[in-house]
């Protein structure tokens, strides 16, 4: 069993805690620039992904492999750039938006769903061109709101 020894100093609590809060900062900075293009680059790809699902094989499996690859290729981008893995579903409260973001997504797919199958005469460009559109604005807030969700958490506000 070790004791503690005095003699040896180590960072008062308030340095320690000073310390925690410049690191997170540090962290915030890190993320904060660029946020934009990030966001609007993602918005791009899941409306690419939620659009192409209106059209037919293998055109809606191409649209969900693109964009999956495109995801991908931007997390590794964004990971390069700030030197952090943030995967959207950390810390707590930011998980539930990333979710949401996604359950819009799915429910997108499924109104396309549907309009293809009840009513089969009308236009797939319309149908995609509407689903991308709602994906693309849902994915750009939900981003938004991610962003504004994690930079509270992470103790730096707006």
């Amino acid at each position: 069993m070790s004791e503690d020894h005095p003699s040896v100093p180590g960072p008062s609590p308030t340095d320690a805690l000073a310390a925690i809060a410049q690191s997170r900062k540090a962290v915030h900075d890190r993320v904060a620039v660029g946020g934009w293009r990030y966001d609007l680059a993602y918005a791009a790809l899941v409306a690419g992904m939620v659009g192409g699902q209106a059209l037919d094989n293998p055109f809606n499996v191409s649209a969900s492999t693109l964009g999956l690859l495109g995801l991908v290729l931007l997390f590794q981008h964004e990971t390069r750039r700030t030197g952090l893995r943030i995967t959207g579903v950390s810390p707590r409260h930011a998980r539930w938006v990333a979710i949401a973001i996604g359950l819009v997504a799915a429910a997108i797919i499924v109104g396309v769903t549907v309009v293809r199958r009840q009513s089969p005469g009308t236009d797939v460009a319309v149908v995609a061109g509407l689903a991308a559109a709602a994906a693309f604005v849902a994915a750009l807030v939900g981003a938004r709101v991610w962003r504004r969700v994690w930079r509270a958490e992470m103790g730096a506000g707006k």
